[in-house]
């Protein structure tokens, strides 16, 4: 274990550092964050890095690998393009967690703001306490979970992906083309691995499942090009 004191250090430096130290040692304990923005941004490789306090806005974007465990809050943009690893925040995040990512696992112990998951296309993202407004937006794949209330316009304009809540006014806050479905069994198996996995002592049986519409005006269909390539044989 090395201990890492980011006082005083720009975002450039300890994105650096820390580069440099997860090659060398598989735990790294970051003190004095001081809400710096940006922190282990594109950060690859194993190894688990806990943070002794609070991180700003785009907290492990574009993540490849490493567990980030922030024992605070953490801001905007959390988990932006994350690829793969974990992301643990604690506490609560700002607005648009987990916006596009891909793959990996997001953990929000405490609440999470307006749009989290916005155009998520992988992964897993989960809400323990109340997320807001327009939360799962244009999702093209992945899963959201969230154990607490939801802000209207949930799931607006998805595409592919799902959503599970407890929430039993959910259907009050539904965005367009989506649906409320009961959750099925290979799911539950699913959610409940996630929670065991994560120490999250919730019953699944209450859950249910947002997922987009696929009929009527509904129906979407991700855009394929229907012109010929250049120089394509007729």
């Amino acid at each position: 274990m090395v201990h890492l004191d980011i006082k005083g250090m720009s975002t450039r430096d300890v994105n650096q550092k820390l580069r440099e130290l997860i090659l060398q040692d598989d735990e790294i304990v970051v003190e004095n964050p001081h809400s710096v923005h940006n922190f282990a941004t594109a950060l690859k490789g194993k190894g688990t890095i806990t943070v002794e306090g609070s991180t700003g806005f785009y907290t492990g974007g574009f993540l490849q690998g490493p567990t980030a465990i922030i024992k605070g809050n953490t801001g905007w943009y959390t988990g932006d393009n994350m690829d793969a690893g974990e992301l643990i925040v604690e506490m609560n995040t700002g607005s648009n967690c987990g916006p596009s990512m891909a793959g990996g696992t997001i953990l929000v112990r405490g609440h999470s703001g307006s749009r989290a998951g916005w155009g998520m296309k992988g992964g897993n993202l989960i809400i323990c306490g109340n997320a807001g407004l327009w939360s799962g937006k244009m999702t093209l794949g992945g899963r959201i979970i969230i154990l607490g209330t939801v802000g209207r316009g949930i799931g607006e304009s998805m595409y592919r992906g799902i959503i599970h809540v407890l929430d039993p006014e959910v259907e009050d806050k539904l965005g367009g083309n989506v649906r409320v479905v009961p959750i099925e069994d290979k799911e539950k198996r699913e959610v409940e691995t996630l929670f065991k996995k994560y120490g999250i002592e919730q019953a699944v049986d209450g859950f249910r499942s947002i997922v987009p519409k696929v009929y009527g005006r509904h129906e979407y269909f991700l855009f394929k090009p229907t012109h010929r390539q250049t120089g394509a044989q007729s």
